[in-house]
Order: C-alpha cells, then sequence, then structure tokens
C-alpha cells in the first residue's frame, strides 16, 4: 500500500484564452470594470461570500491593478486563474470564467482544467 505524506491539496486551476476583439491595447483592469456580473455571479453561486467584504467590484478591481496583465490589440492570450494564486481575482475568475463570454472589449472561453 502507498502512503502520500507531503501535502495534500484540494487547489486547482483553470486555463482560458481571452481574446481582446478591439483594435487597442487592454489590460486585465479593464477586463474587471467590463464585467462587473462576474463578481455577482461568484457571490451567487457560492453565497458563502456573499456577506465577505474581500467580494465586491472594488477589491476584485484592486486584485486585477497589483496582478495586471496587457491584452494586445486583436490578439488571444493564454491566461490561468486559480484559487491557490491567493489573489481574488484568481479564486474568482477560476470560476466565473468558465462559460465563457463576451463584453465591450473582450471575449473569452474555457481552454483547460490544471490539475
Amino acid at each position: 500500500m502507498k502512503i502520500k505524506a507531503d501535502f495534500v491539496t484540494n487547489s486547482s486551476s483553470t486555463a482560458f484564452i481571452i481574446t481582446n476583439i478591439t483594435n487597442d491595447t487592454k489590460d486585465l483592469v479593464t477586463f474587471v470594470k467590463e464585467n462587473p456580473q462576474l463578481i455577482k455571479e461568484f457571490k451567487r453561486e457560492f453565497h458563502w461570500y456573499k456577506i465577505d467584504p474581500q467580494y465586491t467590484q472594488e477589491k476584485l478591481i484592486e486584485s486585477a491593478k497589483q496582478n495586471n496583465m496587457k491584452f494586445k490589440p486583436k490578439n488571444k492570450k493564454y491566461c490561468v486563474f486559480g484559487d491557490e494564486q491567493g489573489t481574488l481575482v484568481g479564486k474568482v475568475f477560476d470560476y466565473m470564467l468558465r462559460n465563457g463570454g463576451t463584453s465591450k472589449s473582450f471575449t473569452w472561453r474555457f481552454n483547460e482544467y490544471l490539475r
């Protein structure tokens, strides 16, 4: 019988393809600002976070500023988000981008689970 002796985690990451559909360079902060429904849907689905003051659009924007990335015009970008990143963006996007979507400047789709 084999026994796992080191730390076992339940953490996950999910990879997405995010495409900037505009002719201008955009960033993660813009993505968050264009998609306030993501934090609302997260709190609705994971209701135990509803009253936690960390889970607001303003805090998600701050997390995006601290973990900002650029999206070149008309360019696809492979992005990984996960709860093990310890960031609000990582935790929320790991789950809420999985169904894909479109906003004014972006489209996104699920690419793969990383375990």
